[in-house]
């Protein structure tokens, strides 16, 4: 419910949703209510679908308000165990100790149960005179001491949701302010916040936030690493061999089939830009106060144009473009990769990891110096945010979204290891993935992340890169550090940067 709210604002309507298909119970759920209420909220949704950093807010808040929500309603149900093993016990009494108890049980259920739908006069009808020898309407009690039990376990949680759910908006607005002040201030951007946002492993500090909003912004120094996920991230060739690329001194594209120089979405005032749901408010009676507010505070979320950014002096040329493929990436984590360039692999990995869930596209990773250690970006990237929600470790790798290849990354960056470099496990695994991979890894873009100090391996595993090479495979290259390599003839273009050792006294 919340991952299709954030991705294209749909909300789930419990009578159609919800009842056709999954048990009735779920119709009255307390926290699947609320939702409902929050996602309706013309705030909220103009909030979350104005950018995507809001959404991820708004996705791992809320998440964390429903995750404590179920461990409270597992507690209330933990309690209710004790009742219903009385039940069990009350339906294997004697006719002796029914006789003798049934008075006092009834009256004891309906002063318990008042509020929750024990109905004690209608009970004491059915067992007075002989009605308590009736196997019936022991059977009878115990359904309704059942629901009235279900009943009040539905009440408490509901409780505790109302009471948690009230703060739930203004702590996402304190969160999101919080961050969009470091646009204005700071200089970030919206995308290298998300980046930092998504590399944090607890919950939000700002300090943490602070540390790896600096490791991204290591892009900002090394323009290569824009250039090279760029270019992992190839477009889909939609209406034919050719885009419109601008030919110099910009990264900004334009899709041959797009109709108008829209570049995306920001916030503002200019009402020639306004997006349409924008505009919708505007027109409604009940919602113009909001729109009023919005445009007096420049927070309308209007279109984005390139003619605002580009300069008129560049020009446009026709580039080939091939369709939409996974990336498989091998980053080196030996130990010549401590220090700075540990640093620019995060980096670099962070603005990947970005790439391959906005353009929706699989993202293998393999870990390697004198081992191997595949990893599913997209799982590990799933399974850290219901962490950072509070899903304990061994919750996430149990459910759907946790079943991650591989081991999990310690805390930090990356478990460097005390040793050499070996190609051959990697790239045994590289090419395994690129026969085997069930067409999810065909026409894949692969990047190696190292500084190339790697020894070459046999030579039936080198032939093979011009093999791949000619099915549409591209083999790329992020050199971090000097020194000569031998592996660029094999490799369709290699990154280079360069960094200073920082000195120590």
């Amino acid at each position: 419910m919340l991952e299709r709210f954030v991705q294209n604002g749909d909300v789930f309507e419990l009578e159609t949703n919800v009842q056709m298909d999954l048990p009735r119970a779920i119709h009255s759920d307390p926290i699947l209510l609320y939702l409902q209420r929050l996602m309706k909220d013309p705030l909220i949704q103009s909030r979350v679908l104005g950018s995507r950093l809001a959404g991820k807010v708004f996705y791992e808040v809320v998440g964390r308000f429903v995750l404590e929500c179920l461990h409270d309603q597992k507690f209330i149900n933990q309690l209710a165990i004790g009742e219903q093993t009385q039940m069990e016990k009350m339906m294997e009494w004697s006719m002796q100790k029914k006789q003798q108890n049934w008075q006092s049980l009834l009256q004891q259920l309906g002063e318990k149960y008042e509020e929750d739908g024990f109905d004690l006069d209608f009970m004491k009808r059915r067992f007075k005179y002989d009605g308590w020898q009736r196997p019936e309407n022991w059977q009878r009690l115990k359904r309704e001491w059942q629901g009235a039990l279900d009943e009040k376990a539905r009440r408490q949680a509901s409780k505790k949701v109302e009471s948690k759910g009230g703060g739930i908006p203004g702590h996402f607005e304190q969160m999101l302010s919080q961050l969009e002040n470091r646009v204005r201030t700071g200089g970030a951007t919206e995308e290298q916040q998300l980046q930092a946002w998504e590399m944090m492993d607890g919950s939000w500090t700002e300090s943490e936030f602070e540390k790896h909003l600096s490791t991204v912004q290591i892009q900002n120094r090394y323009p290569e690493i824009g250039d090279v996920a760029r270019r992992m991230g190839r477009l889909p060739d939609e209406e034919g061999r050719a885009r419109l690329t601008v030919q110099t001194g910009t990264t900004h594209r334009l899709e041959h089939s797009t109709g108008s120089d829209i570049e995306g979405v920001t916030i503002g005032r200019d009402l020639n830009a306004l997006m349409p749901f924008e505009l919708a408010q505007y027109s409604d009676a009940e919602l113009e106060g909001v729109f009023l507010r919005k445009y007096l505070t420049s927070r309308l979320q209007v279109f984005r144009y390139k003619s605002e950014i580009s300069k008129p002096s560049r020009r446009l040329r026709s580039e080939r473009a091939s369709r939409r493929g996974p990336m498989i990436v091998c980053i080196d984590s030996s130990a010549s990769m401590y220090g700075v360039p540990q640093r620019i692999e995060a980096s670099l990995l962070s603005k990947l990891e970005e790439t391959a869930e906005r353009l929706n596209r699989d993202c293998f990773l393999i870990d390697f110096s004198v081992g191997v250690r595949p990893i599913e970006l997209r799982s590990r990237r799933k399974s850290r945010a219901l962490q950072r929600m509070g899903l304990r470790q061994e919750d996430a790798e149990r459910s759907a979204f946790g079943r991650l290849q591989g081991e999990n990354f310690e805390k930090g960056y990356f478990p460097f290891l005390g040793g050499g470099t070996d190609a051959q496990k990697m790239l045994r695994l590289t090419f395994h993935l690129l026969d085997n991979g069930e067409d999810r890894y065909m026409n894949a873009d692969v990047l190696w992340i190292t500084d190339f100090l790697i020894p070459r391996t046999t030579e039936d595993l080198m032939k093979r890169f011009k093999d791949y090479q000619a099915t549409g495979t591209k083999f790329y290259g992020f050199k971090i550090g000097q020194g000569e390599s031998n592996w660029a003839q094999y490799f369709d273009k290699i990154y280079e940067v360069h960094y200073k050792q920082p000195r120590r006294y």
